[in-house]
């Protein structure tokens, strides 16, 4: 893999001569919000923006990764100490403007690397906006739909929350192991709600607190999380987010080639 390229870490002339070669920019998203007691508020943040660097690096020269926007939509988390959040419409309003700034420069193929759930709606609207309005096209993976299915294997039945699970702190241990407090994981918390309405695969929308799922913030059983299974997952989602990449790049995407 090649050096990642920081947008911010370059001067305004360095800046001209990166867009001049850049097809793609990697917008990391995330949140500021409780994850239990063993994981940091910057979690979501942190996972996204690793794996931004990532693809980015295995992409080479075409791409550039933007500043991290660390702020999401996390009111359900607010009895959570720490928790900071936007409202949507705020969220979606600064997503629109990043991409027109960047289209601006010349780039017209942004990929937003989600950490945090709670955003994807307003992703999806704000892509929209800017294909509407100034058609640019930007594409948004949020790693627990990219790898969906190995996580379902490698959860047998158990069910993945998704949230300060042995799932997201095993990514944590893989990608950013600062954010992890190894003496401190919760006893395991599989909420026993209606199941129409369990996330994340609730078939009926209900916009529950997380204080009504978890007493501590965490779901799962983060006591099982472990680097080597981090490492399969990171490496199945940036190994996907490359490949889907090299094809959004492509003249005549979607109807280039299959991922």
């Amino acid at each position: 893999m090649t050096t990642t390229r920081h947008l911010a870490q370059h001067t305004t002339t360095e800046a001209g001569e990166l867009f001049a070669q850049a097809r793609l920019a990697l917008l990391p998203v995330g949140a500021i919000e409780q994850h239990g007691p063993h994981l940091e508020l910057r979690t979501d943040i942190s996972i996204a923006t690793a794996m931004a660097e990532r693809i980015a690096a295995g992409l080479g020269e075409p791409a550039i990764v933007c500043p991290p926007m660390p702020y999401g939509i996390s009111e359900h988390h607010l009895r959570f100490a720490g928790t900071l959040t936007l409202r949507p419409a705020t969220f979606q309003a600064v997503v629109v403007d990043i991409v027109e700034s960047l289209a601006a420069h010349g780039v017209d193929r942004i990929l937003v690397v989600n950490g945090h759930g709670g955003n994807v709606d307003a992703v999806r609207l704000a892509a929209r906006a800017v294909r509407r309005d100034v058609d640019i096209m930007v594409a948004h993976m949020m790693w627990a739909t990219v790898i969906g299915d190995i996580i379902a294997e490698e959860m047998e039945g158990r069910g993945a929350h998704n949230h300060a699970c042995e799932i997201e702190t095993s990514l944590a241990l893989a990608l950013c192991p600062q954010i992890v407090r190894y003496d401190r994981p919760g006893p395991a918390v599989y909420p026993g709600l209606e199941p129409l309405v369990a996330p994340p695969t609730a078939r009926f929308d209900v916009p529950l607190r997380f204080d009504e799922l978890s007493s501590d913030g965490a779901l799962g059983d983060p006591s099982r999380a472990d680097l080597e299974l981090g490492s399969r997952l990171a490496d199945a989602a940036v190994e996907r987010g490359i490949a889907f990449a090299r094809a959004f790049l492509l003249e005549g995407f979607p109807q280039t080639q299959k991922l």
